[in-house]
């Protein structure tokens, strides 16, 4: 009997160890994935976010859109709803890319590990979960400094027009 689903693990990309195993049916797309990243590791829903194909050395290759970015008739650009699993799984594709909010950089390392079954109604389980990922925002990385040259930037922007010229009388208007 074949297989129907495979055990995929997610590692975050920080210095703690941070993981999930899932086992997901092969017929799931890329979406259910992004989905589970986002409930599971509490990421940023409307952050825009992709896999990108990756190999032994996890370097960054071809990109899958979050959202449907062909125009017209082109289908060059593989998005997340239109790749399923078990496509990548039989192209032996079995590392990925998964960043979340390109501003911030959630990164991720996803792997499909082997072939697994699911019970008949499930189409995704939960496995195993290691650890509490708090995703990286962008109000967080301001540091002090970084606040300090934004109150001086703002300082200057409120300050009353000058100009370099020592200022300029107003015009008599019977000179003309």
């Amino acid at each position: 009997m074949k297989s129907n689903s495979l055990d995929i693990r997610i590692v975050a990309d920080t210095q703690e160890d941070i993981f999930a195993d899932l086992r997901i049916h092969k017929e799931n797309n890329f979406l259910t994935i992004h989905e589970f990243l986002i409930e599971n590791f509490h990421l940023d829903k409307l952050e825009m976010s992709s896999f990108f194909y990756s190999n032994h050395n996890w370097d960054k290759g071809e990109e899958i859109t979050l959202m449907n970015m062909n125009v017209g008739d082109d289908q060059t650009i593989k998005f997340m709803e239109s790749i399923t699993i078990n496509e990548v799984f039989e192209e032996k594709k079995l590392k990925f890319l998964y960043v979340n909010d390109f501003l911030n950089m959630n990164i991720f390392y996803v792997e499909i590990l082997k072939e697994s079954d699911l019970e008949n109604d499930e189409t995704l389980k939960l496995l195993h979960k290691l650890g509490e990922y708090e995703a990286k925002k962008s109000d967080e990385t301001l540091n002090t400094e970084d606040e300090n040259k934004l109150s001086e930037i703002e300082d200057i922007l409120n300050e009353p027009e000058e100009d370099d010229f020592g200022g300029f009388e107003e015009l008599d208007q019977d000179l003309y």
